[in-house]
């Protein structure tokens, strides 16, 4: 019995395997464990567990009476009044725990095949109030009793009432991940759908632009010039927001697919330095990168890797109001080491190991930059380990600037699916 209470956590199982216990360990006719549904004020039944002969009497007893709910509005019916007055009620007439809902000619039968003296309800009480009862029915009267069973019965009703208590907590919490569940799937089904549907017309949007800011429609003013180039970067960032909710719809459906080729990694961190110095001038932050002589060639996935690194090294432009953000790539043994290092807003220690998780976003980030989606570091993270590698983040504290690392192995030992 004990074991059961420990071990089981669903309701059900739980009635069921303590109901079969309770009956074979002291020998009665007939055990029930029933919930309480308090907004509806009725008993439904978990668990009916018979004897052998109570079976051969009566075909599909156990499955009749679990099919009866207990409403709670008869006030002669012995489960109501112990649920009412949370103290245990017995009664030789088996019908008086079920009515009015229960066949009174099949209990009676049920009554006489097994020479049933007695049924007794118990109340299973907590903190908050009664949770259900515990229905025993057996060959003699309550009184015949003796009196280590009575002291066994309490036992029982004490250890049932603090299993079930964990078990409806148990029920309660696997719905809400259930529904917690539905809603993330639902959100990452509109995040894909939102995505695709946007990607057709930034694409446009972003052609025309980079066609007006190259003067295929005719030279420009500067100053016309000027704001082509601010929507035209604008429209970049838009598209690597829409990408990135794309890249975590894919990675939550396991449809994230690595396409592996040697790849020398300086010429991708230099590319995306490129790309990003315009928006590190704008904030007069010095971004400094000097490139290693010698190639550092890897097998990679070629655009994944890019969007790590870009990744990496705006997030540092972004969160560093003043000062420089300094790149570094290099080649240590059979792996690559890439890093930023920024003087920027820093990380609280306590924040730092949660931060490569969705939608988390550092204290001090959020101040800087309040409209950020918590996604990137996680996708950098997936990335990461897709490649078999590793990435972490330094931080001496609040206002002392982070260093955010990726170790990657140079050679894929097994190309992951």
């Amino acid at each position: 019995m004990y074991t059961i209470t420990i071990e089981t956590l669903a309701s059900d199982e739980l009635g069921k395997q303590v109901s079969r216990s309770i009956r074979k360990g002291l020998n009665f006719e007939l055990v029930g464990l029933f919930i309480l549904n308090k907004a509806n004020k009725f008993l439904s039944p978990i668990a009916i567990s018979s004897s052998p002969r109570a079976k051969e009497a009566i075909a599909d007893l156990e499955e009749t009476l679990m099919g009866w709910q207990i409403p709670l509005t008869d006030t002669t019916n012995i489960t109501y009044q112990a649920v009412l007055t949370t103290q245990h009620f017995e009664s030789s007439n088996l019908s008086d725990v079920w009515k009015p809902v229960g066949d009174a000619k099949l209990l009676k039968n049920f009554s006489q095949a097994c020479n049933v003296h007695s049924a007794v309800v118990y109340p299973l009480v907590n903190d908050t109030g009664v949770m259900g009862v515990l229905v025993l029915s057996f060959n003699r009267t309550y009184d015949d009793l003796s009196e280590f069973e009575h002291e066994s019965i309490q036992s029982i009703v004490d250890v049932i009432t603090i299993a079930l208590d964990k078990s409806l907590l148990y029920d309660q919490l696997r719905i809400a991940n259930q529904k917690l569940r539905e809603l993330d799937q639902a959100k990452s089904e509109f995040m894909s759908i939102a995505s695709h549907q946007l990607r057709t017309p930034l694409a446009g949007i972003v052609g025309y632009l980079s066609m007006l800011n190259d003067g295929d429609y005719g030279k420009m003013p500067d100053d016309q010039k000027g704001v082509i180039t601010e929507l035209y970067q604008a429209s970049q960032r838009l598209v690597r927001l829409v990408n990135t909710f794309l890249n975590v719809t894919r990675i939550e459906a396991g449809r994230f697919t690595m396409n592996f080729a040697e790849v020398n990694l300086v010429d991708s961190v230099l590319g995306e330095v490129h790309e990003l110095k315009p928006t590190a001038d704008k904030k007069n932050v010095k971004l400094l990168f000097d490139p290693p002589k010698q190639a550092i060639m890897a097998t990679v996935d070629a655009d994944k890797i890019r969007d790590v690194f870009l990744n990496l090294i705006d997030n540092a432009i972004k969160y560093t109001p003043e000062g420089s953000v300094s790149v570094f790539v290099e080649q240590q043994g059979d792996q690559a080491h890439f890093h930023t290092k920024d003087t920027g807003v820093g990380i609280e220690l306590s924040e730092s190991e949660h931060l490569f998780e969705k939608f988390v976003r550092g204290s001090g980030i959020a101040r800087v930059q309040p409209n950020g989606s918590g996604l990137g570091l996680y996708i950098v993270k997936k990335i990461t380990e897709a490649h078999n590698g590793k990435v972490w983040v330094e931080s001496e504290g609040p206002g002392k600037g982070s260093s955010f690392h990726v170790l990657l192995p140079l050679k894929q030992a097994a190309i992951p699916a």
